[in-house]
């Protein structure tokens, strides 16, 4: 197949759509597929870079956040899509709904999938917990973009559920957005000075990194433990301050794959405490190391259908039940051990290659139905042109 992928943006390596848009790339020309990104930084062969597209003021809002806005330039775009089997759109932004028109009108097939969440938004405007906001923002994404697809990526079982409560229509294809093969468990896993403990993610309201910080603060082990934040984002300085206020050991880093997976593989447990996440890849990508999981039990979260049993769960920004959690690892290392192995073998589900064949699988029933639905369009036609003969 010749797939076009339409996202905003591709060179921001600190967003996990645009990690989880060039890993499915990648992926799928390893499969022997032609892809063809079009998006703000797209520099392959086949591909379409478009310029960034200024928006005043959610221009600097989003940057804050590894967004950038793609503009719409037709001739280019109309290039990139000649001779494509599919099109499919990451984002529902202005981008993507002007390339789903071009796809439309050239007769391309295309899926949608979901990744922006809207509590993502509503959290950043301080409304994260008001649900009239958050299903207008619901409604709004269906009425402008969602609606026009027949078929929708979701990640996770979660999402699909959200979507089918919030009115969606078409196929929901619950699909992992899987994780790099390179993360695997330690050939042995050594003892560390202090107990390590990472959390990877966006440094944002919604993700709640300070929970985790003051969890640390009440713990019996407290001047034993170190926690890496892996990420960036905009409430960094005010982690910072946080752990500096309770004295916390705390590290802020964002490493490439060989060295994130390093880090993985040499930390004693993982803490995942977002309140609102769609799938988080991050959590795989630990647990497929050996890491066993602490993940907050948010009903805005689909993270917690990683957790095997309520040892590795904690309720949402509840610190105090988190605290003792982390005691409770901290001093089972025998135990923690057996539980990575166990975590590590459940990862597998959510590999690449699984989510690769169920995109394959979504990509190619989308291309039958549309030509079905052609093949009647033109049947049906050559009847009333017979009929008026």
């Amino acid at each position: 197949m010749t797939i076009a992928i339409v996202i905003d943006l591709i060179d921001c390596l600190t967003n996990g759509s645009v990690m989880t848009a060039r890993r499915f790339a990648d992926g799928l020309k390893g499969r022997g597929h032609e892809v063809r990104l079009i998006a703000v930084g797209a520099d392959g062969e086949n591909d379409c870079a478009v310029k960034e597209r200024y928006v005043p003021v959610l221009t600097e809002v989003s940057a804050k956040n590894q967004i950038k806005f793609g503009k719409f330039e037709e001739q280019k775009i109309r290039a990139a899509f000649k001779g494509a089997d599919i099109v499919h759109f990451i984002f529902p932004f202005k981008l993507e709904k002007k390339c789903k028109r071009l796809a439309d009108e050239m007769g391309i097939p295309t899926t949608a999938a979901f990744h922006v969440q809207p509590e993502n938004i509503s959290f950043n405007v301080h409304l994260g917990r008001c649900k009239p906001f958050n299903r207008l923002i619901y409604a709004y994404l269906y009425r402008t973009f969602y609606r026009y697809f027949d078929r929708i990526h979701c990640p996770s079982a979660f999402i699909a559920q959200q979507l089918a409560d919030h009115g969606y229509g078409g196929e929901l294809y619950v699909i992992s957005n899987g994780y790099d093969p390179a993360f695997v468990p330690p050939a042995r896993r050594e003892r560390n000075e202090k107990f390590e403990i990472v959390m990877t993610g966006r440094l944002a309201p919604e993700k709640n990194q300070q929970v985790i910080i003051r969890a640390i603060a009440m713990s019996a082990h407290k001047e034993n433990i170190r926690l890496t934040l892996l990420g960036n984002g905009p409430t960094r300085k005010k982690l910072q301050s946080l752990a500096s206020e309770l004295g916390v050991d705390v590290k802020f880093d964002f490493l490439p794959r060989d060295l994130l997976i390093k880090k993985l593989q040499t930390s004693d447990l993982y803490v995942h405490s977002a309140t609102v996440e769609i799938e988080a890849i991050a959590a795989i990508e630990a647990i497929a190391c050996g890491l066993v999981p602490v993940i907050a039990d948010s009903g805005l979260s689909a993270t917690k259908q990683f957790a095997l049993d309520g040892r590795s769960l904690f309720k949402d920004n509840d610190a105090a039940e988190l605290a003792k959690r982390i005691d409770y690892w901290a001093e089972r290392p025998e135990e923690r051990l057996r539980a990575g192995g166990r975590y590590a073998a459940f990862a597998k589900k959510f590999s690449l290659e699984n989510s690769l064949s169920l995109a394959e699988q979504m990509f190619a029933d989308e291309i039958m139905d549309c030509r079905t639905k052609s093949a009647a369009k033109g049947e049906a036609c050559r009847s009333r042109l017979f009929k008026r003969a």
